[in-house]
């Protein structure tokens, strides 16, 4: 086997999108180094966007993202400063400064959404020039934005950073026969790739901070998202609305209601393009964070125990993206809520003791199986309808599909290896209109296919 680090998956990123808006903001400041290497003093700057960058880049940002990558500007460390903002102080200067050069980047002209309908290696893909005299092309590179804000392309390579081999079959059968669990497993494989334990635990605990604090800033800020669906932020409502019943008779469980309010609260904060962590991708980025907080609260779970649990939802997210995709732009929104769904299903079936062989993998499979087919049709481009309520949605199957794991002793007929093979399948054999396109689904019906924001 052939197991990359759950880090390649689970990482503080920024919203709205993992493929849309990190990849291309990754790809641009990889292609800034390159231009700083190349040692050209001047010249003008080109990016084509093609495929489902094209059709739905607008509402998701990739154009900023683009602009914030080419001049270095860095989201996580100047939050203040968002990405439209980066993108009009680009257009107002009309050119871009490299390693002392100067170069012409007139973003409304050399940044191409190109929807030309022909063959792609992959639907998420970039092409970046530097013109010299007489447009003559003196430097290119293609990029491919494959999911979760992975890249491929450039000095990343022609693959995914941490693209392994490897099933979850495998995975259940070593830890039988070595006496250990998921938790121990992903622990080992994390030493095997040369990290410590100190380390590791390092990462779990920035990875639940930054999930804490986007559930915090999510149910505290209110207000409208941008965009031009001018949609209200409902998260902290639903919270206000939350504790006023506290106490009342109600007919669903407040478990559900909170993870529902923390899931939005995530959802919303990628929306609107903050801080929040892959989980597999930021259009899902609600669902783990949202069941995770829950079930700390409901059970009083120590931060050690979360991160244990962190580890199990990886291992699954990335079963997925090895075997299959995390992508909405390949598979579909199967690819990202139904992942985050399995893995948060597979974290709270081991918080709620699960065994290895058999109940975790259920919970998993079970959570995935029900979002097969899901189609990937946001409103304008916008990762706000549906995608909001579809983190929310998620995270309450998760719920569902842990404690049916649990009540059936895990037992199923149907593994998860085998959905995420149908998962493949499935979006193999979707239309284009249904993934990430803005062209089929609720997008076509509700905004025409509109893809200004």
């Amino acid at each position: 086997m052939d197991v990359p680090s759950v880090f390649t998956l689970l990482k503080v990123g920024f919203g709205p999108s993992s493929s849309h808006t990190m990849g291309p903001y990754l790809a641009a400041r990889d292609f800034r180094g390159l231009v700083a290497e190349a040692g050209t003093a001047g010249g003008r700057l080109r990016v084509v966007l093609l495929g489902s960058l094209a059709r739905t880049g607008r509402g998701h940002l990739s154009d900023a993202a683009v602009a914030a990558g080419l001049t270095g500007h860095v989201p996580y460390r100047d939050a203040t400063k968002p990405l439209p903002d980066v993108l009009a102080a680009v257009r107002a200067a009309g050119d871009v400064r490299i390693a002392g050069g100067r170069f012409v980047f007139r973003s409304d002209e050399d940044i191409v959404f190109d929807v030309s309908e022909y063959q792609l290696l992959h639907p998420n893909t970039l092409r970046f020039e530097l013109l010299g005299d007489e447009g003559r092309v003196v430097l290119a590179e293609e990029y491919r934005s494959l999911g979760g804000g992975a890249v491929a392309g450039g000095t990343f390579g022609a693959e995914s950073a941490g693209k392994g081999r490897f099933t979850m079959t495998e995975i259940l059968a070593s830890c039988w026969e070595r006496g250990t669990d998921l938790v121990g497993f992903v622990r080992e494989n994390e030493r095997r790739l040369g990290r410590t334990d100190a380390e590791t635990e390092m990462r779990l605990s920035v990875l639940w901070a930054a999930m804490r604090d986007s559930i915090a800033r999510g149910l505290s800020t209110p207000g409208v998202l941008p965009g031009p669906l001018r949609l209200a932020r409902r998260a902290p409502g639903l919270y206000e609305a939350l504790q006023k019943r506290e106490g009342a008779r109600k007919p669903l469980t407040q478990e559900m209601d909170l993870a529902s309010a923390y899931a939005i609260a995530v959802a919303e904060e990628n929306a609107a393009g903050m801080q929040v962590v892959t989980a597999p991708t930021c259009g899902a980025a609600g669902v783990v964070p949202a069941v995770l907080r829950t079930f700390q609260e409901v059970l009083g779970l120590r931060d050690e125990r979360i991160h244990d649990a962190l580890l199990v939802a990886g291992l699954i997210g990335l079963a997925v993206a090895t075997n299959a995709s995390i992508a909405g732009a390949e598979v579909g929104c199967q690819g990202e809520v139904g992942t985050a769904s399995a893995m948060a299903a597979a974290a709270a079936c081991y918080l709620l003791g699960g065994d290895v062989e058999a109940q975790v993998d259920r919970a998993a499979e079970t959570a995935l199986e029900h979002y097969l087919g899901l189609t990937c049709d946001p409103v304008y481009g916008l990762v706000q309808i549906p995608c909001i309520e579809r983190n929310a949605a998620a995270a309450v199957a998760a719920l569902h599909a842990a404690s049916l794991a649990v009540l059936c002793r895990g037992e199923d007929r149907i593994s998860f290896d085998t959905a995420v093979a149908a998962l493949r399948e499935i979006g193999r054999d979707m239309s284009p209109k249904y993934k990430e396109t803005g062209l089929g689904g609720i997008a076509a019906l509700f905004g025409g296919g509109r893809e200004d924001g």
